[in-house]
């Protein structure tokens, strides 16, 4: 395995242990919101028997003072939540940046190894090609004799896209 492919192989590990990790917070998070909803549900419950005539004013207060307190310690369990959740988040970020940084890398690598593979394959090919051309001038010339020239003119015309690539450099389409 290349350093790019161990690279974003951990990059990506990485990624998903962050995500893990910061969808179980935003889980634990929002149970302690539906958590605290209740309590606050709940304190409206109790100040709603009393005014109904459920129940009297001191279960009443007992149980609103419970329900608040609760509401209250989860209010500051929230915002503790909140301010770890944000680290999570930007640590998320953070990893997202390194794994795609990693991926480019990686492609680029990629693409080097693949240009140089074409690089070989186009030198065969020129060397392949010259060798023939070499050969069909000798066989023109045999066939010919003085007369073929010295040019391969007579039996060899490039096509556009050959003249463009050897005289201007234009690579042709693929």
């Amino acid at each position: 395995m290349s350093q790019a492919a161990q690279i974003l192989a951990e990059a990506r590990a990485n990624l998903v242990t962050a995500t893990e990790r910061a969808e179980a917070a935003h889980a634990a998070q929002s149970k302690l919101l539906v958590r605290k909803s209740e309590c606050e549900a709940a304190a409206a419950t109790a100040l709603a028997d009393f005014r109904a005539g459920k129940i009297d004013e001191a279960t009443a207060s007992l149980r609103k003072a419970s329900a608040d307190a609760d509401a209250k310690d989860l209010a500051g369990l929230i915002d503790q939540g909140a301010k770890h959740l944000a680290t999570l988040n930007r640590d998320v970020i953070a990893r997202k940046t390194n794994a795609a940084q990693a991926e480019n890398e990686f492609k680029r690598e990629e693409w080097t190894i693949a240009t140089a593979v074409l690089d070989r394959q186009i030198a065969q090919l020129e060397a392949t090609f010259l060798a023939a051309m070499a050969e069909r001038y000798r066989l023109h010339m045999q066939i010919n004799g003085s007369r073929g020239g010295q040019s391969t003119f007579s039996f060899y015309e490039p096509s556009l896209a050959m003249k463009e690539l050897i005289t201007r450099n234009v690579p042709p389409s693929a």
